[in-house]
């Protein structure tokens, strides 16, 4: 009774007695909810979509197949930008809990996005992942297979000649960094070519400026590799770049290859090769997988594996061209 005194904001609290209690809400990080909805107005219609960059181009195009695909369940989206900062993304799904979202799709920021999982899962809050998993967390996920497309990409390279490919990676707390990394690593194991860790660039996050400066390292080795492979399109924008500076031409000089397609890659210089993910595809079931949770009572887990697609172009070269 005392704790709902404090909760409900009493005046016949000793102010001593309602700061423990306050210190303990707080330490069990206690989210008070909004007034109780009747049941004609359960549901709020509304989902939330938590995601690390929503400037990246392929979280723009999640953003799109998930609005697309809530809009044809009567959902509205909010969207959060957790800027891949673990406290921000707390901040954000406590707020999302006092708003009385009906679920969220989330990609957590990276591995020690555990804590803020299991809090929504306390808060018995609808969840589901998309594109990243936390180790040793069960829950509903939708990505694509990562280290195929990277195994695809890394094989495609070697079959045009290269042997010298440098690998540049994202966050290693990431899964999806890890996958791509272990796909990297098999291509080369499954050709018999030896892993050089001196050729590979991990980055702190994925992006235009990320790729420069790593390209730049590359660029300046004393055994320059032959081809990249970059883990994302925003990262390969950041290669193309260094490659000009340092008057190197992609793919007479160097070949390149990235996750993800740019909406234009099929008509700018140099005509990215590049594994497409199916970014309507996990938005739309991510969103089905939400409403079921939504509505019924589940207790399995499901993980939809879905597979890349490599789309060849002219940016991965030939070593027999001039």
């Amino acid at each position: 009774m005392t704790v709902s005194r404090v909760i409900n904001g009493a005046t016949s609290v000793h102010p001593d007695t309602r700061k423990k209690v306050e210190d303990s809400l707080q330490t069990l990080g206690y989210v008070t909810a909004a007034p109780q909805r009747t049941p004609a107005r359960r549901s709020s219609h509304t989902i939330a979509l938590v995601l690390p960059d929503i400037a990246a181009s392929f979280f723009q195009k999640i953003i799109s197949g998930v609005e697309r695909a809530a809009d044809a369940k009567g959902y509205r989206v909010i969207i959060c930008n957790t800027n891949s900062d673990t406290t921000r993304e707390q901040r954000y799904l406590k707020d999302l809990l006092i708003r009385r979202v009906d679920g969220v799709i989330i990609a957590p920021v990276n591995d020690t996005s555990r804590a803020s999982l299991v809090h929504l899962r306390t808060q018995q809050t609808p969840f589901v992942l998309i594109d990243r998993v936390v180790p040793d967390f069960e829950a509903d996920i939708m990505q694509t297979d990562n280290a195929q497309g990277a195994l695809q990409l890394t094989k495609h390279l070697i079959q045009q000649g290269h042997t010298q490919i440098a690998y540049i990676s994202g966050d290693s707390r990431v899964s999806v960094t890890r996958d791509r990394l272990y796909g990297y690593r098999m291509a080369l194991d499954m050709a018999g070519i030896r892993f050089d860790s001196s050729i590979v660039r991990e980055l702190d996050g994925s992006c235009l400026h990320n790729g420069y400066v790593a390209a730049q390292s590359l660029l300046q080795h004393h055994d320059r590799p032959t081809a990249i492979f970059a883990s994302n399109s925003d990262t390969a924008i950041g290669v193309i770049r260094a490659c000009r500076e340092h008057g190197v031409t992609v793919p007479q000089d160097i070949a390149l290859v990235c996750f993800d397609d740019l909406e234009h890659a099929d008509t700018i210089f140099p005509y990215l090769t590049v594994v497409e993910q199916p970014t309507q595809q996990m938005g739309q079931l991510a969103v089905e997988r939400l409403h079921t949770r939504c509505t019924q009572s589940v207790d399995a887990v499901v993980h939809h594996l879905l597979q890349p697609r490599l789309i060849v172009r002219t940016s991965c070269g030939m070593l027999c061209q001039s």
